[in-house]
């Protein structure tokens, strides 16, 4: 085996060309393969809990009415399922999502960071990577032990120094002892991030404003401080479904605990947790299996592609080496012998691509973990997703080598060892003599083209489906203008003042803006359109009430929440239809009537038959803190989109911004030109302007609104899914414009005897030309139209997963077709060229 492969090396080293251009098609197919293999075993194959997964769920509490409302559990509700829920869960865990400032002064940024119980981490089966986990003492409600766990990713961000476990971080201007480092690629709720710290739920008081809305309740003891996602691992032996019908009686014990002013029964809930969504609320992954499959199929029909052109060029080469082949059987070398050394030449090849192919994938996965980070600049998390090329990526590589191996050496291999020993040793390279214009037009290098043909087409078509709904996305008209509107991001909640002092210093930097030269507009919001982060109020008619059968029609309505300042809707260009905006008292004083403003959407669903203006709602959750749950419609805008999606989330409820503060706030300043450049032009001095106010103000980022747009998570992937599409599709026309012109060259050549003879006999250059292009025409034509019908059936697969176009998009259909049939009319015309520069005397000579 050996020599066959030293063999083999010396064989390929002879033709250089053949050799480059062979292991260049398998780095590209080999290469697309590896990407996406890891890809899906980083994002849907890799377990998010590291020991039993299958027993591990989300809890979830649902009111038990019409509204099915959602909310977080209570310390109380925490310890009654963690001590008395032993008939469905094994242990349950408590955590809640938060942002912490980490640093001092003017190098604080702002991370993402955990609240857990001491039990979150034995739950979910991991133990530290160096040092140790918190304590049950330090989890005590009020503990206030200043302790932190740092994950993987940010220990190695900041150096991966040995003596990190035992240093001190500064957490939102407060030293913090770091105790412990969690292991590598562990997150406990998504495949993708993790946070940056994890601390015990005992600090959760002494940190106050820096986690949640900045003036709620911080006393985990309070049994209305509703802070808490839970997560539980099942009694080994339940399945999902049996515990289900075990959770009636649990949510009984929970509703004898609740205070008497509570809001009435409530039901249990259990979901396996999502790979994606850090969501309180039920959501699932949407058809991540189905994007998974479609991506392994694409992927491989490029792995096919590539592995039939390699066929037709082996093929060629073993036509080629037919003498040296039955010179070798006539000697008394095995078939098998033949069989084994070509298949040798064949692997040595796959090898070769299949390192370069690892380089392509590590290298295009490099890029697409940049791009994702720079999705989430304006918070540090850790990125425990890996692409890189681990062990299970290099034997799946190895493996596709294998696959590719067979797939195109085999075939050529066994028709090279089936020779007619008198005839290879005689004649010369070419068809045979007695060869019918059927089994010429269906030879397997024909056969081979045209199905690459069809497959290009349909991975084309997919691109062009993509790419039709990626520009739709982009060319939305969003409702608003985001052209000369330029977006600072702040979190006052990592600066130590108190919530009325923040809101005072957020006045002074509207009106400093307004004072600036060229400025329009300035204005506050707590939630951007199309931004990373949303916030949902469900709101009901003040007249209505809620039914208490949970079959009920529901009459309330989920509406995406944003406390704002006056001249809001100008700054955003947003048109307010009816009424008014809120004054400067409504949006300063805390305790100031409650009013509302509410968009057109709003006003059609929640009064189809009436004016808005005047009517009072209601929130279906009334307010933790007491406040009055009344509210006074006094304006109504125009409808604008919060994301590319149209999903149920489009309506909008504008409250003033003392009463619906938290501590982050994005900051709009819109300038009299819509020109970027003008935007850009006026940071340097809104910055100046802004540290003559406070030069320690919680700037996240200062970015225009258009570049902050294109940065929009749903956006990114619409056009994530166009760019990978988009790159299978010009791979796979890449292989077969290559693959039509080898055949079709290869073919001239080997009727090069029949054509001299043909114009011999006195046939015309374009006679020839005609006779070439014409069978290279209807070829084309033929693996078109299978083309077509696979586009279509690919096209119904990927329905599901399109944005607004049609799965039989006749235009991404058109143009497809015919960029693959022009590209291979153009690959058949340079041989057909040839072939008409064929000198007969020469042709004839070679007899």
């Amino acid at each position: 085996m050996i020599q066959d492969f030293k063999f083999a090396l010396r064989q390929l080293l002879k033709a250089p060309g053949f050799t480059a251009t062979a292991v260049l098609t398998l780095a590209l197919a080999i290469g697309v393969n590896s990407a996406i293999f890891a890809l899906i075993n980083s994002v849907v194959l890799h377990p998010v809990v590291p020991l039993r997964p299958d027993e591990v769920v989300n809890v979830f509490t649902a009111r038990q009415n019409a509204s099915h409302d959602y909310r977080q559990f209570s310390y109380n509700e925490y310890r009654e399922l963690r001590e008395n829920g032993g008939d469905v869960f094994a242990d349950v865990a408590a955590l809640e999502f938060a942002v912490a400032g980490i640093g001092r002064d003017h190098e604080m940024r702002r991370s993402f960071a955990f609240l857990t119980s001491e039990n979150y981490f034995s739950l979910m089966g991991t133990k530290p990577y160096r040092g140790r986990f918190y304590s049950a003492e330090e989890c005590k409600p009020n503990a206030n032990i200043a302790v932190v766990v740092a994950s993987y990713g940010f220990w190695k961000r900041l150096g991966g120094r040995n003596d990190f476990v035992g240093s001190t971080l500064q957490i939102n201007g407060q030293p913090y002892t770091v105790i412990g480092i969690a292991p590598d690629r562990f997150s406990g709720a998504s495949v993708l991030i993790a946070p940056d710290i994890w601390v015990p739920i005992g600090i959760r008081s002494q940190l106050g404003s820096a986690f949640g809305d900045s003036e709620t309740m911080h006393d985990l003891m309070n049994p209305k401080n509703y802070a808490f996602n839970l997560t539980g691992r099942m009694r080994t032996g339940l399945t999902i479904e049996m515990a289900k019908s075990r959770l009636p009686v649990l949510a009984q014990r929970l509703t004898a605990i609740q205070p008497a002013e509570s809001e009435g029964a409530r039901e249990l809930q259990i979901q396996t947790p999502s790979r994606f969504s850090l969501s309180t609320q039920p959501e699932d992954d949407g058809p991540i299996t189905l994007i998974a499959t479609l991506l392994t199929a694409m992927a491989g029909a490029v792995l096919l592609i590539a592995c039939l052109n390699l066929a037709n060029m082996l093929l060629a080469r073993g036509t080629a080496r037919s003498k040296e082949i039955a010179i070798r059987l006539a000697v008394g070398a095995s078939r098998w012998q033949i069989v084994r050394q070509l298949l040798c030449e064949g692997f040595l090849l796959a090898l070769c691509g299949g390192a370069v192919g690892l380089v392509i994938s590590a290298w295009c996965n490099d890029l697409l973990l940049q791009q994702l980070r720079g999705l989430l600049a304006s918070t540090n998390f850790s990125i425990v997703v890996k692409l890189r090329p681990d062990a299970t990526v290099l034997a799946a590589t190895f493996l596709f080598c294998l696959l590719a191996t067979m797939l195109f050496s085999l075939g050529p291999a066994i028709k090279a060892t089936r020779a007619d020993l008198v005839n290879d040793l005689k004649q010369q390279v070419g068809e045979p003599a007695r060869i019918g214009r059927f089994s010429r037009f269906f030879a397997p290098r024909h056969i081979s083209v045209m199905a690459q043909i069809a497959l290009s087409l349909m991975l084309l078509f997919a691109a062009g489906l993509f790419f039709r709904g990626a520009l739709k996305a982009a060319g939305l008209n969003p409702g608003f203008v985001a052209a000369g509107d330029l977006i600072s991001e702040f979190d006052f909640t990592l600066i130590k003042k108190e919530p009325a002092d923040s809101r005072r210093l957020i006045f002074a930097m509207i009106e400093r803006a307004r004072e600036l030269p060229g400025v329009r507009a300035a204005a506050v919001g707590t939630m951007l359109p199309y931004a990373d982060f949303t916030n949902a109020r469900r709101i009901i008619r003040a007249k209505d009430t809620m039914p208490n059968d949970p079959k009920a029609p529901d009459p309330s309505v989920n509406a995406l929440y944003t406390a704002i300042s006056p001249g809001y809707f100008d700054a955003l260009g947003v048109k307010l239809l009816r009424g008014r905006d809120f004054t400067q008292a409504e949006c300063e004083n805390k305790d100031s009537r409650r009013v509302a403003i509410i968009d057109e959407e709003m006003a059609t669903k929640l009064f189809p038959n009436e004016e808005a203006i005047g009517q009072h709602i209601r929130y279906t959750q009334p307010p933790k803190d007491g406040a009055p749950n009344d509210l006074e419609i006094v304006g109504v805008v125009s409808k604008h989109r919060h994301d590319v999606q149209n999903d149920s989330l489009i309506r909008r409820l504008f409250v003033p911004l003392a009463q619906g503060y938290n501590g982050q706030i994005y900051f709009h300043v819109r300038v009299g030109s819509q020109d970027r450049h003008a935007v850009v032009a006026i940071m340097p001095t809104l910055r100046q302007s802004l540290r003559e106010i406070d030069p320690n103000l919680p700037v996240l980022q200062m970015t225009p609104y258009v570049d902050l747009m294109e940065k929009s998570p749903n956006l990114w992937i619409v056009k994530l899914g166009a760019v990978l599409f988009g790159v299978f599709g010009c791979i796979a026309l890449l292989l077969a414009v290559v693959g039509v012109y080898g055949v079709k060259a290869y073919a001239v050549a080997c009727r090069t005897r029949e054509i001299g003879i043909r114009m011999a006999l006195g046939a015309h250059r374009k006679d020839v030309f005609a006779l070439i292009m014409r069978q290279g025409a209807m070829q084309t034509a033929l693996a078109v139209c299978v083309g077509i019908l696979l586009s279509l059936a690919t096209g119904r697969v990927l329905a599901k997963i399109l944005y607004e176009v049609s799965p039989s998009d006749p235009f991404a259909l058109f143009a497809s077709s015919l960029m693959l049939a022009v590209a291979a009319l153009l690959a058949c015309f340079l041989p057909a060229r040839r072939a008409t520069y064929v000198n007969p005397i020469t042709a004839l000579r070679t007899e």
